[in-house]
């Protein structure tokens, strides 16, 4: 689940980038090397398709603070998404649960939540490090537009989401000296915009990435568990298995219910 954060935590949250920098670098060369056998170019569906090989949940829940998790019980990691959440949420949630399941070394008790501070900024900078690339260097080139509008463009090339762009380009910002992109960024950092949509629009840009899919997709799973049974009549473990799956969707809709907005 990505953390919140907020402008008074910017500094921070780049000084711990830094620290870890060089071993994100690492582990995202090593999904574009040892993961990804189709040889997919879009690092999203790049994303969506390792999760697909674990039982990939994808259903909406309208919770605004829940972008997803992984369930485990009985030595299985299902992740699961929230498809009510923007695609490019999605997408950043997507490789945040990547780095989970292939380098997060903590214990799995049942569903990663409330880890430790440093695993889930090394999922967040995970996820950045394989969505963004050369961000700052596009919203350089991107000369005397308006400040916030450099920022949509930048989310609609690298399919990332508002706060994921700013907290890049403060890094770099920071690395340059450059002090008055770090102003700018501080000040549109806490921004909610419910208009995003109509602001990419009016910008010429695909609103369908600020935009909910709202996909409901139980699991690939479920799916092969039910063809499994069908061709293994009166093995009774497929049910077991169809049902802890369902157990988890019955979960999710209980951990999300009763949050406020």
């Amino acid at each position: 689940m990505s953390q919140r954060i907020t402008a008074d935590e910017l500094e921070l949250v780049a000084t711990k980038n830094r620290e870890i920098a060089s071993e994100i670098k690492e582990y995202a060369k090593t999904v574009w090397e040892e993961h990804n056998p189709n040889k997919i170019i879009s690092s999203p569906q790049l994303a969506l398709d390792i999760l697909y090989k674990y039982g990939l949940i994808q259903t909406p829940i309208e919770d605004p603070y829940w972008s997803g998790a992984i369930f485990v019980r009985n030595g299985k990691k299902i992740p699961a998404i929230n498809t009510a959440m923007p695609r490019v949420n999605q997408y950043f949630t997507a490789w945040h649960e990547v780095y989970h399941l292939l380098f997060d070394k903590v214990s799995f008790d049942h569903m990663i939540e409330n880890d430790t501070f440093v695993e889930e900024r090394k999922a967040e900078c995970f996820a950045s490090k394989m969505l963004l690339g050369e961000v700052f260097q596009y919203f350089c080139q991107l000369g005397e537009m308006e400040f916030e509008s450099r920022v949509f463009f930048c989310m609609s090339l690298f399919r990332a989401p508002y706060k994921a762009v700013l907290i890049s380009l403060y890094e770099e910002a920071a690395d340059k000296g450059m002090a008055g992109v770090m102003e700018e960024i501080i000040r549109c950092f806490d921004r909610r915009y419910s208009d995003l949509p109509d602001r990419f629009q009016e910008l010429g840009l695909d609103d369908s990435i600020v935009r909910p899919s709202f996909v409901i997709n139980p699991g690939v799973a479920a799916i092969r568990m039910t063809e499994a049974a069908a061709e293994n009549k009166g093995v009774t473990y497929h049910d077991s298995n169809k049902a802890f799956m369902l157990r988890t969707l019955g979960e999710i809709k209980d951990l999300t219910e009763g949050h406020d907005d």
